[in-house]
This record gives C-alpha cells, sequence and structure tokens, in this order.
C-alpha cells in the first residue's frame, strides 16, 4: 500500500451508539438533510462513508459538530431505497479502519482526510492459531445459553471472511459488547490482541450467564446478598 493509496478524503456519518467493522454490514434510516445530501453524494460520486461514534456529552451540540472518536470503519453503499420525501434506507458494507487526520470542507455534511489502517499479525484464516478455534467454539457455547428468541442467539456466517482479521471482526459483530469496549476492538490493529479481547469479554458474559442459570434451578433469592 502507497501513501497516497492509505490517505482517503471520506464523508463522516457520527452516531452515539454504532460501532462499525470491516466485512460486516450495517443497516441505517437516514433522514437528517444533511446526511440525506452526504448519502445522495455517496451514490452520485461513489464517495465512501466513515462510521464515527460520538464522544459522551455531545447532546448539546449534536447539530452542529460535536467531539468524535479519532478511529472509525469506513464502508460503501451495498444497498440502498429512497423514499418520496427523500429518506433513505441504506446498508453500508465495511472496508477499512482509518484514523482521521483532519476534517476538511464545508458541506453540510462533516468531511474529512483520513489514513487507513493496516492490520497486523493477520495470517489467512485457513492457516489461523489455535486461540481462533478456541473463540469459535466458545461463542457456539454462550449462544446456546441465549434464549430462542433473543435477536443475538445467531449463527457466525464467515463465508465471506478470507482472513483471521475479518474473521475475528464479524465474531466481534455477532457480540454484543459495551460501546466503549467496542470502540477499543475497532481501535486495536493487532489482530491476536482483538482476538483475546473478543474472547475475554465472551467468557466473562458466559460465566455470568452460567451463574444466573445456576441461581434460578436453586431458587435463589439474590435479594437476600
Amino acid at each position: 500500500m502507497t501513501d497516497s493509496d492509505s490517505l482517503r478524503r471520506i464523508a463522516l456519518f457520527p452516531l452515539p451508539t454504532s460501532v462499525f467493522y470491516p466485512r460486516t454490514y450495517l443497516p441505517l434510516h437516514i433522514f437528517e438533510p444533511r446526511y440525506r445530501k452526504m448519502v445522495q453524494s455517496a451514490i452520485d460520486h461513489g464517495k465512501w462513508i466513515g462510521m464515527v461514534l460520538l464522544e459522551p456529552g455531545y447532546e448539546e451540540e449534536y447539530h452542529a459538530r460535536p467531539a468524535i472518536k479519532s478511529v472509525g470503519c469506513m464502508g460503501n453503499l451495498e444497498k440502498w431505497f429512497q423514499y418520496e420525501d427523500g429518506r433513505y434506507d441504506i446498508v453500508l458494507n465495511g472496508r477499512d479502519r482509518f484514523r482521521i487526520l483532519r476534517e476538511v470542507g464545508d458541506d453540510l455534511y462533516r468531511e474529512a482526510e483520513v489514513e487507513l489502517l493496516t492490520s497486523t499479525h493477520d495470517t489467512p484464516l485457513v492457516s489461523a492459531p489455535p486461540q481462533w478455534k478456541e473463540l469459535t467454539a466458545l461463542y457456539r457455547k454462550f449462544i446456546e445459553h441465549l434464549p430462542r428468541k433473543n435477536a443475538h442467539k445467531v449463527e457466525l456466517d464467515l463465508s465471506q471472511c478470507q482472513t483471521l482479521g475479518e474473521a475475528v471482526d464479524r465474531v466481534a459483530y455477532m457480540f454484543d459488547s459495551p460501546l466503549d469496549q467496542k470502540q477499543a476492538f475497532l481501535e486495536e490493529q493487532n489482530v491476536l490482541q482483538r482476538l483475546e479481547l473478543i474472547k475475554t469479554q465472551i467468557q466473562l458474559k458466559l460465566e455470568i450467564v452460567q451463574r444466573s442459570r445456576s441461581f434460578a434451578k436453586v431458587n435463589w433469592d439474590v435479594r437476600m446478598n
């Protein structure tokens, strides 16, 4: 990758509750005028859209330019549908992590010059280390404990994952982590560290679920603690 390949100018879409990962899909409903224009520009000119997380305390400045995290994930439009009133339903296809270098432009929506972030310690999925099998086994064990109608009780689809990094990102996308942990995962460029991060999160939540079930079986009253 050359320096010119690693630098891009993209649109920014800051949201308070969405952390996006490469090789995942993000459905969004677009209704604000500034973001309708952003989507139209992406359709007309092939502009990439970078999802970034808003910093806490954004509420008073939401309609201006509140503070945002410096690392996000960019994607291209996979699908879109425009309503008669101008709103859109879109699906973003996640492509690359990025770091904001500087915000540019004076359009209604925010734009930035960004550098693409390259993962380290990545390998082809077919030659992944033993920790990968441990992670997938742990994930499957976790979803077995979820109620049948739980929205997160979904089998892993790794059909489009060619590398360990892509597969680990897919697991993190399927797992419901707190926002700060999702952002920390996104910012980690070392694939093996990302694997350990999500593995630890799943293990902790699995232990909580198992203990809750054990208490329920013996009619343990947690109010007695």
